[in-house]
């Protein structure tokens, strides 16, 4: 007879009682019928099976700060797995462009009057040499700063007057100093698309698709299959004001997948520009990676933009974001070291973090890291349902 496992199992009626997968012990178990039997090991196997196509499906969370690249990532698997983005889907995307560049130029041009005007406040000669002086590029920047981004489509004449603004010296400053005010990644990839994205004819590249910038608000979903099994991939907004439709989507996750910006390290956030992005991204990384929804849930860190990160290591030392940081301002040294700050937030010693190097703007590099990723969720799937050896 089981011995205190009355409550756990069920009573089939027959003097016996099944837990789980299989049949508890009884007195009655050598007495079962043919019929029984076959009926108990139908059952069986059918468990086994559901279990079996239960983990072939995987559900994954691209979560993150805002800007971190993460509606690029959804684009590239939307590009690789989905319907992709043809010609037709791609025209789409002109007046995201549009607003796109006349937005970045007003930030730029109102961001060359701030920095000066602290620059005079402090005595600071180079903030203060952001200043437009030329006459020709401050009636430029009076007539961009009218548009209306949502609304006005770029032409001819606009972009001819951001050519000229884009070319000041002064702007040239403000533009170095992007890391103390708010400027999207892809500003200077549309500035120097100025001479296309005006002409009747333009027709979105794949790059313009995924360098362009909407925010997101609400749940995207991409059903796609690798390797005979199904990944559903969720994208949410990662504003702070989006956050609090995530808990929506917590349940049954096979992946979480955190996207950081690791160029984000001198930039501050859209929302509250007192705070450092890659700051508030080891706050909710730490946040996310603890919570008791994801105890046993595979957890996957994209260090994103490495080609932003890369040029901007250039000119920024890393310490600007972390004191304590002493080593060389190289590549290798410096994307080591923010690994290993965010691996430090997991409180899970049995928890793994599986960390990747990402440039969201490169298919080729998604396609590898995507496919590493989508390998290692499946064996662990089939682990943790016993269907393969660890």
């Amino acid at each position: 007879t089981a011995v205190g496992l009355g409550e756990a199992c069920e009573d089939t009626g027959r003097g016996r009682f099944r837990l789980g997968m299989g049949v508890c012990s009884s007195k009655e178990a050598d007495t079962l019928t043919a019929e029984q039997k076959l009926h108990d090991k139908n059952l069986d196997e059918k468990l086994r099976e559901d279990n079996r196509k239960n983990s072939l499906v995987h559900k994954l969370l691209l979560l993150g700060a805002g800007e971190s690249g993460k509606s690029t990532l959804y684009k590239q698997i939307t590009t690789i797995h989905g319907e992709g983005f043809p010609e037709e889907k791609r025209k789409k995307f002109r007046p995201i462009i549009w607003s796109n560049t006349i937005q970045a130029m007003q930030f730029l041009c109102r961001a060359s009057d701030n920095l000066a005007k602290k620059g005079r406040a402090s005595g600071d000669k180079e903030l203060e040499d952001c200043q437009i002086e030329d006459e020709k590029t401050i009636k430029c920047k009076e007539a961009i700063m009218q548009l209306r981004p949502l609304d006005d489509p770029l032409t001819e004449a606009i972009c001819y007057k951001m050519k000229i603004i884009w070319a000041d010296k002064h702007i040239q400053r403000t533009f170095k100093y992007r890391g103390r005010y708010s400027l999207p990644d892809s500003a200077d990839y549309f500035f120097e698309r100025l001479d296309e994205t005006w002409k009747t004819d333009y027709v979105p590249d794949l790059q313009d698709v995924f360098r362009s910038r909407v925010r997101t608000t609400g749940i995207l979903e991409q059903k796609y299959m690798h390797n005979h099994s199904e990944f559903n991939l969720f994208d949410v907004g990662g504003q702070r004001n989006e956050r609090k439709k995530w808990i929506h989507l917590f349940e049954n996750v096979t992946a979480v997948i955190f996207v950081v910006s690791l160029s984000g390290y001198d930039q501050l956030l859209y929302e509250d520009s007192t705070v450092n992005r890659m700051h508030e991204s080891l706050r909710l990384f730490e946040e996310i990676c603890n919570l008791r929804w994801f105890t046993r849930t595979n957890m996957i860190l994209f260090l994103n933009k490495k080609d932003l990160f890369e040029k901007k290591l250039l000119h920024v030392h890393l310490s600007v974001c972390f004191e304590d940081y002493k080593g060389d301002n190289d590549f290798t040294g410096a994307s080591a070291f923010i690994r290993e700050k965010f691996e430090a937030r997991n409180k899970n010693q049995r928890k793994q973090i599986y960390a990747h190097i990402t440039n969201a703007t490169d298919t080729g590099n998604v396609l590898v890291v995507f496919n590493t990723c989508q390998d290692i969720i499946i064996r662990k799937s089939l682990e943790q349902a016993g269907l393969l050896m660890s």
